[in-house]
This record gives structure tokens, sequence and C-alpha cells, in this order.
């Protein structure tokens, strides 16, 4: 018997050496969706191989070079600490597009004699083509803002990079009040360099550009997405780069997770979507990790309903190119709502177009944002916004940021610890909302704030640290209201202009006043700290006097490597 159990053990323990890999190879001749998906006899296309139900747990999937027009649906799932790789082959360059090439005869529109120009030579460069039915035919637009949006061009791209920009209004946010996406102009005739217009009465695009459109690539957003991952689990997506594509409608991502659990993205670029690039959404346990997500039209990545989920070393730059409001949804990360646990990591987020950086809203609980670095958004760094489930936000750098630094608004049990504040519009700013959104057990920790303001023609405007006290009042009686809001072990830097705080949205009031009207900031300090922004980069000089810290309550959920210093651990950033 106990031989048995032995061989039994030793089977199961040589089963991952058994796994196969497969292949796909969409330039192979040979390649057929029909074919085995071996080296010799590739399958032609992702999506063939993630429904394929030749694959077990531990199988991999090998992608090779080419450029893959799909929807990549993946179906199939691994087991728990066995799961199935779907990744590019190694030195492979992978790009899974939701577009089409325009391919065809381009005409002048100055050539064209129907055509009335509103001044002379104004189509010069501009010019027109059909598009054919194979623009429009994507089976996943279906219903009311989808069927609005199969006959619409909302994205031309042009040499593979560059999008152009929409001459009038979007079909799927035409008259939403609250997407406000800002259009420029109203037809053919407000044409300017590097945009376009598209009729669909006649399916005619037009666009302006510098130069023959035969001598460029000219692709046309299609597909409502590029790769998902419906109900599965145990699945590592490696490697792929995926772009452009035309929104279905609403606030969906390019490519997504849904009802996922313990799948793994990594090392995958998503760029060029119509709205967001990646998103989860009621995902448990997954990771994105060392992912780019940039030169998105909204938002680089999104959550929503996800538990214990994993963003960490990932980049997101340049999001909201389309300059959507920022009031409504856009930036590099938009997450909402109802995410529960889940951690946002060493992540670098960065000129994110009129929007913020890291953005909570509604509804989440226990969310860690922790050692990112937000810098150059142009809208706050992190903004945590109606959380009454608590959170912690440490060891940030975040600087430059034309906003606020940190924002919380209307959220209760947050942890703001260890942060380096720097040159931002304005430093901390902890805030109520409308009832019942109150602004409750705030704790803000050890952090160094350096020169958040920007200069007026009166002085400088704004502060470096807000936390509502319940008392709106300018002047005496200081009366305080809410007792449970806190700052203390900070330090502010005393440059060209003294720090100040503040109990409500105005009222400035120096260290001193602050401790003795609130009782706030009792072993905090003013200090001369030296700092510089090398090109977009960030230099802590001052090294010396910062060791006034304080231990971090357990409840926090996040405890400094090396405890006793005010501010991040990271110093410097280039």
């Amino acid at each position: 018997m106990v031989r048995t159990v032995v061989v039994v053990a030793l089977l199961f323990a040589w089963l991952p050496l058994l796994a196969a890999t497969y292949y796909v190879d969409g330039r192979a001749e040979n390649a057929s969706d029909d074919g085995p998906g071996t080296a010799a006899q590739p399958w032609k296309t992702i999506a063939r191989a993630g429904s394929a139900p030749e694959l077990k747990p531990g199988d991999t999937v090998l992608i090779r070079t080419g450029v893959y027009r799909e929807h990549a649906k993946i179906t199939v799932s691994g087991e728990e600490g066995n799961p199935i790789t779907f990744a590019a082959a190694p030195g492979a360059k992978v790009v899974v597009k939701g577009s089409e090439v325009v391919k065809g005869r381009w005409t002048r529109v100055s050539e064209d004699p129907a055509i009335q120009e509103p001044f002379p030579n104004a189509f010069q460069n501009v010019w027109k083509i059909e598009l054919g039915e194979e623009f429009f035919t994507d089976p996943d637009f279906v219903g009311s803002y989808q069927d609005k949006a199969r006959r619409w061009v909302s994205q031309v791209y042009l040499q593979d990079y560059r999008a152009l920009q929409l001459i009038g209004e979007d079909r799927i946010y035409t008259n939403d009040p609250y997407a406000r996406l800002r259009t420029v102009g109203r037809g053919l005739n407000d044409l300017v360099m590097d945009s376009f217009f598209f009729d669909p009465a006649t399916q005619t695009l037009y666009i302006e550009i510098g130069g023959d459109p035969a001598w460029f690539s000219i692709e046309v957003g299609v597909r409502g997405w590029t790769l998902t991952a419906s109900k599965v689990h145990d699945v590592v997506i490696r490697g792929l780069e995926l772009r452009q594509n035309r929104q279905p409608g609403g606030q969906w991502p390019m490519a997504s997770l849904g009802e996922c659990e313990r799948v793994v993205v990594e090392d995958c670029h998503f760029s060029q979507a119509d709205f967001c690039g990646f998103g989860m959404w009621r995902s448990k346990n997954c990771t994105v990790r060392r992912c780019d997500l940039s030169y998105n039209g909204n938002t680089g990545l999104g959550l929503g309903e996800c538990e214990d989920c994993v963003v960490e070393d990932c980049t997101l730059f340049y999001n909201n190119y389309r300059r959507f409001s920022p009031g409504w949804h856009a930036g590099g990360m938009k997450c909402i709502p109802g995410n529960k646990r889940c951690l946002i990591r060493r992540n670098e987020v960065a000129y994110n177009i009129n929007s913020d950086g890291i953005w909570f809203d509604a509804s989440n609980e226990q969310i860690r944002i922790l050692s990112n670095i937000s810098h150059h958004n142009d809208g706050c760094g992190i903004f945590y916004e109606i959380n009454p489930g608590g959170g912690t936000i440490a060891d940030n750098l975040v600087y430059a940021n034309h906003g606020r630094g940190i924002y919380i608004s209307g959220s209760q049990k947050v942890w703001i610890v260890n942060n380096t504040v720097a040159r931002n519009d304005c430093g901390i700013v902890c805030m109520p909302r409308e009832d019942p959104f109150t602004l409750e057990n705030v704790n803000i920790l050890n952090s160094l704030l350096i020169d958040n303001y920007v200069v007026g023609e009166r002085g400088p405007r704004g502060c470096d640290l807000t936390v509502y006290m319940g008392s709106p009042g300018e002047y005496e009686p200081y009366e305080r209201k809410v007792m449970s809001n806190h700052s203390d072990h900070n330090v502010y830097a005393s440059l060209t202009w003294n720090p100040t705080m503040r109990h409500s949205w105005n009222p400035d009031n120096a260290l001193e006043q602050w401790q003795q009207r609130w009782q706030e900031d009792l072993q905090s300090k003013l200090m001369p700290v030296e700092y510089e922004l090398p090109g977009m980069g960030f230099r802590l000089l001052t090294k010396a006097g910062l060791d006034l810290a304080a231990p971090i309550p357990a409840e926090a959920g996040w405890q400094p490597e090396k405890p006793g210093r005010v501010g991040c651990a990271r110093t410097e950033w280039k």
C-alpha cells in the first residue's frame, strides 16, 4: 500500500513535465485553425488557441511574430498552481489590433467639383475614400449603444502610432451630460491638419494630413475588443501588444478580464484604445504586472468590483488624449466601483492629459496604494473619492501634478502615511462631500510636504495640507466639530513662502496657529528642505533632520522598511 502511494505521488510530480506546447503563427503559409497547433503546423489565430479543447492545465501557447487583427477570446482554464499560458514566443513581436487597414484609392477633395471649398485651397491636403462593409461588421456590436456605433468611425490611426483628431460629435457620447467629450468642429469645413471627419450617410472618410495617404499606413478602429477572458481561472497572458479599437459604448476597455480568478497579465502593452486600455471586472486574485498602459483615449486601466487584485510595476502615461471631462471619467487609472482589498504598488503614473493619475471612486474598501510615483499629471496625483470602507496611501512620491497631490474626498478610515508630496498645485487635501459622504477617521502621518503652491500675482495660491475639522469659519471662534481627523509627525518645508494648513477649503493657518487652534501637528515641524526637479525627475537634496516619524499603527495595514524617517523611501526619481 505504501509503495502504491509513493508511485502515485511521483506520477503527479511529473505531470507538469508532461505539459504540451502549442503554437500560433498567423503569417505561416500552412497555418490553419483546423490543424493540430504544433510548431510545424501552427494555428492561425489566437482566438482558436484561446478556446482550444486540446489545452490542459500546465500547457503553453506560444504566439509567433505577426499582426493579429482579431478579437482573441480566452475561454479555457488551468488549475491553481498549474495555469495555461498564452505568451509571445521568445523574441517575437505579437501585435493584436482592433483595427483594419484602409485600402483603395484616395482622392483629393479639392479636385471634386461637387464639393464647395469654404475658402481657396482649403481642401488642398484633404483626402477622401469610401469605406467598405468590412469596417462595419463586428458581431460584438449589439444593443442600442453598439448599433449606434456600428456604422461610425471614432478612431483613425496614422503610421500605427498617431491618432487623428475627430472632427464633429462622437456618436456614442453625443449629448451625454456626464461623458462630456470635448468635440472639435462640426463637419468637413472644420478639418485641420492631422484630423478626420466621417460621413455615415455615404460611409466616406475624410482626412487632412501632410501628404498623399498612399504614402502612409492608415487604419480605422473596427472591433470593440482585442482580447478578452471571461469566467476563466488560472491563466497567464504574457508579452502581447494590444492596440486600436472602436468603443462599443459606455466605458468598456479594449482588453479585459471579466469574472476571472487567478489570471496574471504581465509584460503586455495596451495603447491607442478608443476609451480604456485594459480593465478587470468582478475578478478575484488577478494580477497585472510590468505592463504599459499608455496613450489611450480616456483611461489606461480600470477596475470594477474586483477583490484582492494587484496592479504592480506598470507604467501609465499620456492617457485621455481624446480629452474627456476629468470630472467624469479619465486618467491613468480610474477604478469604480466597489473594489475590495486591491493593491496598487510601484507603478509610475505620469503625463495623463487633463486628468488624474490614480483615481479610486465610489465604495472601494481597504485599497492599498503603495510606493507609486505619480507626477506631471494634469489633475490629482492620487484621488480617493467617496470610499467609506477605508484604505491606505503610503510611501508614494507625488510631485509636479497640476492639481492636488493627494486628494481624499468624502471618505472614511483612510491612512495617509510616509508620502513625499512636492511641487503640486496643492498638497494633501482631505474634505467631505455632500451627505452622506462625510470625512472621518482620516490620518496624515510622517509625510514630507514641499512647496505645494502656485505662484500668483498677489502671492502663492494653494497650501500644503487641508484637513476638515467641521468648522468652515475663517474667523474666531474656531469651533471644531469633527474630532476623528488627525495629522502629525509631518515635515513642512519652509522655502520662499511659509507653509500653511487649512481646516476647510479656504482659511489659512500657519503651523503655530494650526497647533494652537486645532491641536493638530503638535509633533510636526517647519524646516528648510532642498530639492530639485531635473527634467521630469525629482531629487531630494536634504537628508538630515527628517527623522521625525512616529510608529505606524498596525490598523494602517502597512509598515515602512526603515522606520523613523518622514516621507517615502524613494528620494530620487529620473
